[in-house]
């Protein structure tokens, strides 16, 4: 699984030149006096209901009264195919290279719930290796098993998602589990994710 803070990073600058792209195709549509309200509706239902077929039909259909309209058109979408195309192959990060921040599960957990900002400058995006006890095992829609460590709260765990299938494990057990440290979900779990058994 791809970290979450690089995806939400990617989909804020992708979302950012989206803006910007459609703002200015409806700028230029609205200014037009030579179409009818009408039309002009048409083409707004268009844009907002197929934003990227929209923008490629407006920008074609009006290449001869706006050549930069078509260009920037264009550019948007050859930019977000690009973003799009890095987003998904961007390589994982192999954590078993990493030297992980030795914690137990109660202690990552009483960081970010004492102070979240605090708790993202020491482990978000780092390689984090965990022991605590097992509170849970289950299997999530990708097929990869999960782990949920005990935490001194009964509610709230330390969620913890393997990269490999690290055998057979049990609530209970106690276990040292490495990964990346994707966040903190407020008044919920610290999530870690692409994680192996150390032991």
């Amino acid at each position: 699984m791809e970290l979450l803070t690089s995806i939400f990073a990617e989909f804020i600058w992708t979302a950012a030149i989206w803006r910007i792209v459609f703002i200015y195709f409806l700028v230029h549509l609205f200014r037009r006096t030579d179409i009818s309200s009408g039309t002009k509706v048409t083409w707004t239902l268009l844009l907002f209901l197929f934003p990227f077929i929209g923008v490629l039909v407006y920008a074609l259909v009006n290449f001869k009264k706006s050549k930069l309209l078509f260009f920037v058109g264009i550019l948007a979408i050859v930019a977000l195919g690009i973003n799009a195309y890095l987003v998904y192959n961007k390589p994982h990060r192999d954590v078993t290279k990493e030297e992980g921040i030795v914690i137990t599960a109660q202690k990552i957990y009483d960081d970010f719930k004492a102070n979240e900002a605090d708790g993202n400058k020491k482990y978000l995006n780092k390689a984090v290796q965990l022991n605590g006890e097992v509170s849970d095992v289950s299997v999530n829609q990708d097929s990869s098993v999960v782990v949920n460590f005990k935490t001194s709260d009964p509610i709230f765990v330390i969620n913890c998602t393997f990269k490999t299938n690290p055998g057979t494990l049990k609530a209970g057990d106690k276990i040292t589990f490495k990964g990346i440290c994707t966040g903190y979900i407020p008044d919920n779990d610290v999530v870690i994710n692409e994680g192996v058994l150390v032991k």
